[in-house]
This record gives structure tokens, C-alpha cells and sequence, in this order.
């Protein structure tokens, strides 16, 4: 981890080895808040240090702001390409989407306007089949 902080420009500190860890280990997208109740205070002590590590990491490319729900952003490690998720509206349960449906739009949104499409967010939401069933 400290050599991929290091190639992306950034200065390997505990608190950025550790997160960057954390998220890659976890795979899926997590809140500051939560990852401050599972980072040890004696690596990052406040919340305010890791809303400055993920906004840190997510400059240089490392992470990806993945999701905003409910004024929460959710942040994931971007080291094997984008995911889209669907959001339950009732419980707030993410479900991955293995495809990315958007890749055709991309292409012909290039293709006609000749632009070069650097990313695009994309959010479904419904009711997940457990909360159908309450």
C-alpha cells in the first residue's frame, strides 16, 4: 500500500496506508463515519482526519466517491474499475450491479459529440425483496 500512496504523489502516513487498506480489504462502499468507528484512534483520531485522507485519496484516483445517499458519501477503492449500485429506499441496503449498463451510452455520447467521457454516476433505488416481503 505504501508504494501505491507514494506512485500516486502522496506521502505514506499511517492514516492513509491504513484506510487505503481498509477500503481494499472491504470491497464494497463505506461512509467516513463508518470507517472511523473501525480505524484504531491511535491511527486516526478524529473524523475531521478521515474526511482528509478520503478526500486525499479520492484526488489522486485511489478511491472513488461511489454513492451519495441521504447526504452520506460513500467511498470504494478504485483499483478494479467502476461499480453502480441500487440502493433499498426502505431499509438502505446496496446491492452491487455487476454490469455497467452506462457503457453503450458512453460510447455513443463519445461518438456523437466528441467528447472524452472520464466517468459518469449512476444510482437506481427501489425496495430490496426482504423489506417487499415485511
Amino acid at each position: 500500500m505504501k508504494e501505491i500512496i507514494r506512485k500516486h504523489g502522496l506521502k505514506a502516513t499511517n492514516g492513509r496506508v491504513e484506510v487505503l487498506k481498509y477500503l481494499e480489504k472491504n470491497r464494497g462502499p463505506i461512509s467516513a463515519e463508518e470507517m472511523y468507528g473501525e480505524i484504531p484512534r491511535s491511527i486516526c483520531s478524529s473524523l475531521s482526519t478521515i474526511y482528509r485522507i478520503l478526500n486525499q485519496l479520492t484526488e489522486v484516483g485511489l478511491l472513488r466517491a461511489s454513492l451519495e445517499q441521504n447526504g452520506v458519501t460513500y467511498y470504494e477503492y478504485a483499483g478494479e474499475g467502476h461499480r453502480h449500485y441500487i440502493v433499498c429506499e426502505s431499509c438502505g441496503e446496496l446491492t452491487p450491479i455487476d454490469n455497467c449498463p452506462l457503457e453503450v451510452l458512453d460510447e455513443h455520447i463519445r461518438s456523437t459529440t466528441g467528447y472524452k467521457i472520464t466517468g459518469h454516476i449512476f444510482k437506481m433505488k427501489g425496495i430490496c425483496k426482504n423489506c417487499q416481503e415485511k
